[in-house]
């Protein structure tokens, strides 16, 4: 084994263990495509010493109702009334039925297989549930971030800050910073520790506060983005193995991000001010005068023009004007967006999937509707996130005269997509690994088979709530990327965690907090190294070492507070956010 760079060493072996194992590990789009041949070869494997799973339906356990006197009561026919046995928590127990025959792989080294690989290639991409999500949000989004919006905000907020209050604000906007893409790595951090300097507060502290609010906040926020769509497309897409007409909503932990970051405030403002501050007072006091010079100098630099203001005031407008007009369209009776609908096609058709039998009249009770019917606003969340931003987007680059003709206008849009065109690749492969993984039938072996496990382990569900976060984090230092380890986990531990009542909603939460918390100590966060850069201005010589003892106490600080937050909202039973139940009960 050689040993990790030179460059890089800090003296910890167990972090420079860490470094180098990171930086073995493939780029993403090479991981899936090697996890889709994986899938080939394990697929083949199991047909060929004939590896059998017996499926099972997770059912709520029926028990005849009766009255006061203890007689049963019956319905109009006679029949009797039949009633969910509640468990010692007051939720419906479930019991686990055998489904069918055993499940055995369907290798795709055959004639048949191999055909189906080629053929289906195009198909697997294009259909990717999170592909079109992704894409109209960032059009959106990636036209405010090129004509300035969201950088401008972030330096008006991070500068009105009263002194008492710099760091829980420093903290909410990093953690409000993930809607901007990477602005929030390459902006907040150096002005956070210009700002703690000109205050005369450590420059480090600042760093690290801003860090940590933008890293270990990562999945929080106030609003939706482009995150959100993409996992609720794999978690819908992962649960409809257990039960088809499942769906998943991009609005389902919008209220659990919007409280997390009041929470992360609390923290970051907890380990800044108590904890990491003191500790870099003394050496901060020690270094050569003339820094400060240089801080006054970026703070400058980076305070906002009044045209900068103005841009901001009419973008705010533009928002508050667009997002009014949406709710009207949602709460006024008789309006577009009012009540139930149903997704049509051009010719007033409905989009159904099936067996191909199913799709020739063999079988016709095996089609389900692709698109569900249901509440109206919740089919139009993406092009609600593309109008809530564009237009705003589109007012401050008018004024401050980022937007001068229909070429910068496209320009900006095209700034949006070409910062997803890495995302687009890694996304092409995972839609081989993802339909593989569905034809061989290793998703719903695995699904079922765990899904057993757990219902005989019968654990707590905060239990298994914890021991899930953990493994996201443990993830975290072998694969990077929130969507990456989200598109591997998603097909295994939703249906695994629905047998047991935990809803795909919950899981996405369980997973944010894994991901999230870990990014500010992983090697692998490519945007650390921006921070170090950072880092060095003020403490020359720091290496990936230094970042992450200063670091280290966020991490664990986060994890505690976000789970606690979780497991409370759990123990509360409210509703992760509009379409985000906290469990998961089979339709009886």
């Amino acid at each position: 084994m050689s040993n990790p760079p030179t460059s890089t060493r800090t003296g910890n072996g167990i972090l420079d263990f860490i470094e180098w194992l990171g930086n073995k590990i493939p780029e993403p789009a090479v991981l899936f495509a090697l996890f889709a041949a994986l899938v080939v070869v394990i697929a083949a494997l199991g047909d060929a010493f004939g590896w059998k799973v017996q499926p099972v339906q997770p059912k709520v356990q029926l028990v005849e109702k009766k009255d006061a006197s203890g007689n049963v009561v019956t319905q109009a026919d006679g029949k009797p009334v039949m009633i969910p046995v509640l468990g010692p928590d007051g939720r419906p127990e479930i019991i686990l039925e055998k489904k069918g025959d055993p499940i055995a792989p369907r290798t795709l080294l055959t004639s048949e297989g191999i055909y189906w690989m080629f053929s289906s290639m195009l198909r697997n991409f294009t259909h990717l549930p999170a592909l079109g999500l992704i894409f109209v949000s960032i059009l959106g989004i990636g036209l405010a971030e090129k004509f300035g919006m969201f950088q401008a905000a972030m330096r008006w907020l991070a500068q009105i800050a009263p002194k008492p209050l710099l760091t829980p604000i420093i903290v909410m906007v990093g953690a409000n910073s993930s809607l901007a893409s990477d602005a929030g790595y390459i902006i907040l951090p150096p002005l956070a520790a210009a700002l703690y300097a000109a205050m005369g507060r450590s420059p480090i502290a600042g760093l690290a506060a801003a860090f940590s609010g933008v890293a270990g906040g990562f999945c929080a926020g106030f609003s939706l983005n482009a995150s959100d769509t993409f996992m609720a497309g794999q978690a819908q897409q992962a649960a409809q193995i257990i039960d088809p007409e499942r769906d998943v909503l991009p609005t389902a932990n919008w209220v659990f991000k919007g409280v997390s970051v009041f929470v992360l405030m609390v923290a970051g403002w907890l380990v800044t001010d108590k904890i990491v501050e003191p500790r870099l007072l003394a050496a901060e006091k020690k270094a050569a005068p003339g820094g400060d010079v240089g801080d006054q100098k970026t703070i400058h630099d980076m305070s906002l023009s009044p045209i900068e203001k103005k841009g901001l005031i009419a973008a705010l407008l533009t928002m508050i004007a667009v997002t009014g007009a949406f709710l009207a369209l949602i709460f006024i009776p008789g309006a577009p967006l009012y009540g139930e609908g149903q997704q049509t096609l051009a010719n007033g058709h409905v989009l159904m999937s099936g067996p191909a039998a199913a799709l020739k009249g063999e079988g016709t009770n095996a089609l389900r509707l692709l698109e569900a019917p249901g509440h109206r606003w919740a089919h139009v969340i993406v092009p609600m996130m593309l109008f809530i931003f564009l237009l705003p987007g589109m007012a401050y680059g008018l004024v401050v005269g980022t937007l001068r003709s229909q070429k910068d206008f496209v320009d900006a849009l095209q700034s949006g997509v070409k910062s997803i065109v890495p995302v687009l690749l890694i996304m092409f492969f995972l839609a081989q690994f993802v339909e593989y993984f569905k034809y061989t039938q290793l998703d719903r072996m695995l699904a079922y088979a765990g899904g057993q496990l757990l219902v005989s382990a019968d654990l707590p569900i905060p239990v298994l709530i914890v021991a899930f976060i953990l493994i996201v984090i443990a993830g975290d230092f072998a694969m990077s990327g929130l969507m990456s380890k989200f598109a591997v986990m998603a097909p295994i531990f939703v249906p695994m965690f629905m047998f047991v009542g935990i809803s795909p909603e919950l899981m996405m939460a369980g997973y944010r907090i894994g991901d999230s918390v870990v990014n500010v100590v992983t090697p692998l966060n490519s945007y650390a190294l921006i921070v170090l850069a950072v880092l060095q201005k003020y403490k020359p010589g720091a290496g990936l070492g230094t970042q992450i003892a200063l670091m280290l106490p966020y991490s664990v600080v986060y994890f505690l507070f976000w789970t606690g937050l979780l497991l409370v909202w759990y123990m509360v039973g409210a509703d992760l956010g509009p379409g985000g139940p906290l469990t998961y009960t089979p339709p009886h």
